[in-house]
């Protein structure tokens, strides 16, 4: 059964700054996480968790990281918004709303075994099933139709980051009792999960943005393509048999 399309009008003004917006949050985190990196060389970033830069010192620097990733996730949601009005995307969307709120939560919280509000931060990051469930839409959108196999590829990027950390996790964590420690190696696959993320932020970002300036790398949306997203109903009612009528005509102009 073939998959019934729709289309939307190009992404607006707000749309544009949203993913600027995005760009900008997404690339403070990636820049601020990699000069932690520097200033931090006593974690060992082999088996130690991104936020654990948020405790001594330079913990503010991390705190900050949590926000502008927060601010990166929220503007692509708002950046995509109009572009998949559908059920499948209003789920995504409500998944990165999630998740920047979880954002917010963590840099707010600091990890600590008495408390576990950092740890809820964590659990609220869906950017992995978001970025499906938007691409999923997304590639319904006939006006997306040429970046469809780039729309997956990177919406898949995130889901295999996390798949590799909770793997790495339920393979190494048993070995040390169930706690983390020099021997349990899963620290670059935390910073590859959170950086795949990135990703796809700035990679959906930067989409919108072609498509809103009607990128050479985009094809133009031929009339007649929108046929099969009319409703059959609708279209028997315009197109009926026999000679041309107005409305066949219209769709044919």
């Amino acid at each position: 059964m073939r998959r019934r399309t729709f289309v939307t009008p190009p992404p607006g003004p707000l749309a544009e700054r949203a993913a600027l917006l995005s760009i900008g949050g997404t690339g403070a985190f990636v820049a601020l996480l990699a000069a932690l990196h520097l200033l931090r060389p006593d974690l060992d970033p082999s088996w130690r968790f991104i936020s654990e830069y948020e405790l001594g010192e330079h913990g503010g620097l991390m705190r900050a990281a949590f926000v502008a990733l927060a601010v990166g996730t929220a503007g692509a949601a708002v950046a995509v918004a109009s572009q998949v009005p559908r059920l499948v995307g209003c789920l995504g969307l409500l998944q990165l709303a999630l998740s920047a709120a979880g954002m917010v939560l963590a840099s707010i919280f600091v990890p600590d075994a008495s408390s576990h509000l950092h740890d809820l931060g964590a659990i609220l990051d869906q950017v992995p099933f978001g970025a499906l469930f938007v691409a999923w839409s997304l590639t319904g959108n006939q006006r997306w139709t040429a970046r469809r196999r780039s729309l997956w590829a990177m919406a898949l990027l995130p889901l295999l980051g996390l798949v590799l950390f909770v793997v790495s996790m339920g393979v190494m964590l048993p070995r040390n009792g169930g706690h983390p420690g020099p021997t349990v190696l899963v620290g670059w696959q935390n910073r590859f999960m959170i950086l795949a993320q990135c990703a796809w932020l700035l990679h959906t970002a930067q989409q919108v943005r072609a498509v809103a300036r009607g990128s050479a790398a985009g094809r133009p949306i031929d009339p007649a393509e929108l046929v099969p997203a009319i409703s059959s109903s609708t279209a028997a009612a315009c197109l009926p048999p026999g000679p041309a009528s107005g409305c066949n005509q219209a769709v044919r102009g």
